[in-house]
């Protein structure tokens, strides 16, 4: 494989040139982007089983829903960047993870092309339908910090076209390549089975189709020696499968369906368990967060392979729609392509399993939605209206994918570093907090990073006491990345008040607006994503200032509603407000929890009607030597309010109910 690329590199100049220079834009963004929540987690469990296997330490076995992720991509990443360069220093490994996986995601986009190529013979078509590939605003973000799902999404490409290349040749060495990948990819992830299963059904109708006793050998061989070669690597690069193989196999299965992770989640307005997703949650996702030259020449797409593979049916095997949609060969792949496509979402709608947040556990649908799109440029330019030839009409076509692909690119370079929030036109991105409102957005808290460097240059060479987050670290991950002079000025020191606090606002319940005042939002699309505030009133608009102080006086003076945990809750005018007489330093480092009860629960989504609230995580301040915090009431009628503290293990300190 490496050899045919070589021969031809010549041949794709243009391609190499372009991942050229979006490997030469990535090395100057790389710095930009803050840390997944989920690199510590995959470096502790490729820790666990390099210890495992090298060791005989049980600690793997022990971990819980980590240990079912292989580490065909997180082992080399991990040696990598720890061994052979021997990076030290935290920031150092970060950016280097970063960049050896955005070039993955480069080697991917490129495969990409290398299929195109195959299918079309066209170059042209084959660096536009790489530039859709590369060009899709989510998995461009998460190229650099996701090394699970934009990973993921490249391998299954570069399965792709070790599939493509095993059908052209149909040698049982081919297919031994070919198999070896696929392992790799059920490694990486358990949804690689998708595209094993569709090879194997391809082969298995080639043999019931063959004619004469050697074709059907040929055949057989082929899908014996995939399948296991597939195995051995599977098995081999995955030490969890050691013991038990086919029992850990099939937990992974379950795994897989049954996430042991169940949050809430935020879509179309509407607020769910991630165990029971709507039918349609990935098709709607695909469908607002695509840009709409993918969108649309994707579908057409299926529509062209959906009419050749009519005429296939109609008119036999070496039927064609035009010359430039190529043979049954192309035809059959194009058909694979559209299973791998459709599959997983006729598995979705139909299993419901549990996923967690968007549509990135199915990322890997990019790949063949984009290849899908070959179809379409072949066949416009190919299309002959009324018996005359029109092919100028692929002209036309490849000219406006390329200005949508340069719309997107744009719109990409406008909202940098936040690709990964990208809504098109389907969703409401004109009123202010609308997506908000509807979706979830910075789920993953990569705007951490942005909220502590705005506290650096807040206030220049002075120390930073900040909330430390035990039980997740995504905080210490964020600050981490930053030069090593920025994080020695952030401590935790539960004796100071804290000097800022950050809020992320991923979805309509959590308040857009509390007490301490903001000071700086970062917003995208006009709608905020994360926001830093202070207790400290000098540093605030005058006028905003005075605001808190009138809020300060009127919930003080007011009539008592609550005494749990020292504390007294009021409503006042449109917000509700909490407030404790003494107010010890470090008081409020932890996060207090306020549940609203609506006045009407009939109102809200059936699966939420028995627990009847929605929950507003909240913080307060030190402020005129009590403890203060506020919250702007939501857009439903109350009847009472629960409020309480809890410690970051889940065990409740307080908690106490306030009619309203």
């Amino acid at each position: 494989m490496i050899g045919w690329i070589g021969e031809r590199a010549r041949f794709h100049s243009l391609a190499l040139i372009a991942c050229a220079l979006f490997l030469i834009a990535g090395l100057a963004i790389v710095d930009d982007y803050g840390v997944s929540p989920d690199t510590g987690p995959q470096r502790a469990i490729t820790l666990a089983t390099l210890n495992y296997v090298l060791h005989d330490d049980p600690n793997l076995l022990r971990r819980d829903a980590d240990r079912f992720y292989g580490l065909a991509f997180e082992a080399p990443l991990l040696l990598l960047t720890e061994r052979v360069l021997g990076l030290e220093d935290p920031r150092h490994v970060y950016l280097a993870r970063h960049v050896l996986t955005h070039l993955f995601f480069l080697i991917g986009g490129f495969c990409c092309y290398l299929l195109a190529l195959r299918l079309s013979g066209d170059r042209l078509v084959a660096l536009l339908v790489m530039l859709l590939f590369l060009l899709s605003p989510r998995l461009y973000a998460h190229s650099f910090f996701n090394s699970k799902d934009a990973a993921f999404a490249s391998a299954f490409v570069m399965t792709l076209l070790f599939a493509s290349r095993a059908f052209d040749k149909d040698s049982v060495g081919a297919y031994r390549w070919s198999g070896m990948a696929a392992g790799l990819l059920v490694n990486l992830r358990i949804m690689g089975v998708v595209l094993v299963a569709v090879v194997l059904v391809f082969r298995a109708w080639a043999w019931f189709r063959a004619e004469g006793p050697a074709t059907r050998r040929r055949a057989a061989a082929t899908i014996g020696v995939f399948a296991l070669w597939g195995v051995v690597v599977l098995f081999i690069s995955l030490p969890y499968l050691w013991g038990d193989p086919v029992g850990r196999l099939a937990e992974t299965f379950a795994a897989s369906v049954n996430h042991p992770t169940t949050v809430y989640m935020l879509f179309e307005g509407q607020v769910f368990l991630s165990a029971a997703p709507p039918w349609d949650y990935m098709l709607r996702w695909f469908a607002i967060s695509q840009p709409p030259v993918t969108l649309l020449l994707g579908l057409l797409g299926l529509v062209a392979l959906g009419l050749a593979a009519g005429g296939v049916v109609r008119r036999g095997a070496d039927a064609r729609l035009g010359r430039g949609l190529g043979g049954a060969a192309e035809l059959r792949f194009g058909v694979l392509l559209a299973i791998c496509f459709a599959l997983p979402l006729v598995a979705f709608a139909l299993l419901r399993p549990s996923t967690l947040h968007g549509w990135r556990h199915f990322y890997f649908l990019h790949g063949p939605f984009c290849l899908l799109a070959t179809f379409a440029l072949m066949g416009l330019r190919q299309l002959s209206v009324r018996g005359l030839r029109a092919e100028w009409l692929g002209g036309v076509a490849c000219a406006l994918t390329a200005a949508g692909l340069c719309a997107a690119a744009v719109e990409m370079a406008q909202i940098h570093p936040h690709q990964y929030l990208y809504f098109n036109f389907l969703a409401d991105r004109k009123t202010p907090e609308g997506l908000r409102a509807r979706h979830e957005m910075d789920y993953w808290n990569m705007t951490l990073r942005q909220g502590y460097e705005y506290m650096l240059r807040q206030t220049p060479a002075a120390a930073i006491n900040i909330k430390e987050d035990f039980a997740t670290r995504k905080e210490k991950l964020d600050i981490e990345v930053l030069p090593a002079a920025d994080r020695r000025r952030f401590s935790h020191d539960p004796t100071r008040d804290l000097n800022f606090h950050l809020d992320q606002s991923p979805g309509r319940y959590l308040p857009i607006e509390t007490f301490p005042p903001v000071l700086h939002r970062i917003k995208v699309y006009n709608n905020t994503v994360m926001s830093v505030s202070t207790p400290d009133l000098s540093r605030v608009d005058p006028a905003v200032a005075d605001e808190y102080r009138a809020l300060h006086r009127a919930a003080t003076a007011g009539a008592s509603a609550a005494r749990a945990g020292g504390y007294e809750v009021y409503r006042h005018g449109s917000r509700l407000a909490w407030v404790k007489e003494a107010c010890e330093p470090g008081a409020l480092r932890r996060e207090f929890q306020l549940k609203l009860y609506p006045a009407d629960p009939g109102r809200l989504p059936a699966h939420h009607r028995k627990r009847g609230y929605f929950i507003i995580s909240v913080r307060g301040a030190r402020f005129d030597s009590k403890c203060l915090g506020a919250t702007r009431l939501p857009d439903f009628a109350l009847v009472r309010a629960r409020l309480g503290q809890s410690v970051p293990g889940g065990d409740v300190l307080w908690e106490v109910e306030v009619p309203l």
